[in-house]
C-alpha cells in the first residue's frame, strides 16, 4: 500500500482505509493477505499459496484480485475441499461429485499436468466441468504460457477469449467470468504471447480487506494458560 505496512493477520482493516473507501494493496500484501483468508477458509496451505498467487497476478494486472477470491471462497465454504478438485482423464476434466470446480485447485493441477497427456495439448481442447468464478483460472494459464509457450482460447457459452498478452483480452474475460459459474473448453496453439499488460492498481475496498482480514484470523491460535505458561526462554543468560 502507500502506506504503512501492517499485520495481516488482525482482525480489523488498516487504519489507513476508512469504511466505505478503498485503497491499492501492494502485490506482497495482496499475496499475504489472501494465502491467510484461503487457509481460513480451508484450503491447505499449498493451495492457500496458490491463491494468494492468483489474487496478487490479478493485481498486478489490474483486476481486483482480492474481492474475485473472497467470493469465491465465500461461495466454496461449507463444502469439502475434496469435492472442489478435478478429476483428471483425457479430454475431459470435472468435479467428482458434479458440482463446481475450485479455480485455485482446478488450476494447480492444470500446471502440474502441462506437459502430460492428461493435459493441455495443441489440436486436444480440454473439457472442463463447472467451474465457479473461472477469472481466477487465468493466472495459471498465464503460468502454463510463460513455460511451456502455449497461447489459450478460453470458451464457455457460444463466447470465446483469446489469451494473447494483450490487455484488451484479459479485460474482456474480466466482464463476462467475474461472478460466475459455467463449463469451459481450453485450447492451445503454439505461439508465446508478451505478458498481458493493464494500466494502474485496482483500489481494494475497505469491507473486502476487513473480510478476508476475518477469514485470516481463522489461522492464529488464541492464548491459553498453557501457552502464556510456555512462552519465553527456558534458560537464563546468567553466566
Amino acid at each position: 500500500m502507500t502506506a504503512n505496512s501492517f499485520d495481516q493477520t488482525r482482525g480489523n482493516s488498516p487504519s489507513v482505509i476508512k469504511q466505505g473507501t478503498a485503497a491499492p494493496l501492494s502485490q506482497n500484501e495482496a499475496t499475504s493477505l489472501c494465502i491467510k483468508a484461503a487457509r481460513g477458509a480451508g484450503m491447505s496451505w499449498g493451495l492457500a499459496e496458490e491463491a494468494g498467487f492468483a489474487a496478487a497476478w490479478l493485481v498486478r494486472h489490474g483486476i481486483d484480485g482480492p474481492k474475485h477470491l473472497y467470493s469465491h471462497l465465500n461461495r466454496a465454504q461449507g463444502r469439502p475441499w475434496s469435492d472442489l478438485c478435478p478429476t483428471v482423464a483425457p479430454g475431459v476434466w470435472q468435479a467428482p461429485a458434479g458440482g463446481a470446480l475450485c479455480p485455485i485447485a482446478l488450476g494447480a493441477t492444470l500446471c502440474d499436468f502441462a506437459a502430460l497427456p492428461e493435459g493441455i495439448t495443441v489440436g486436444s481442447p480440454l473439457e472442463i466441468g463447472t467451474v465457479d468464478h473461472p477469472l481466477l483460472l487465468i493466472p495459471f494459464l498465464a503460468a502454463i504460457t510463460e513455460t511451456t509457450g502455449l497461447q489459450f482460447d478460453v470458451e464457455w457459452s457460444n463466447s470465446i477469449v483469446s489469451l494473447n498478452g494483450g490487455s484488451d483480452g484479459l479485460m474482456h474475460a474480466e466482464a463476462a467470468l467475474d461472478g460466475k459459474q459455467m463449463p469451459i473448453k481450453l485450447t492451445a496453439r503454439f505461439g508465446k504471447p508478451p505478458p498481458p499488460t493493464a494500466s494502474g492498481v485496482p483500489k481494494i475496498s475497505a469491507d473486502i480487506i476487513a473480510i478476508l482480514n476475518t477469514l485470516a484470523m481463522r489461522t492464529t491460535v488464541p492464548s491459553s494458560e498453557a501457552s502464556r505458561l510456555g512462552a519465553g526462554s527456558t534458560t537464563t543468560d546468567n553466566d
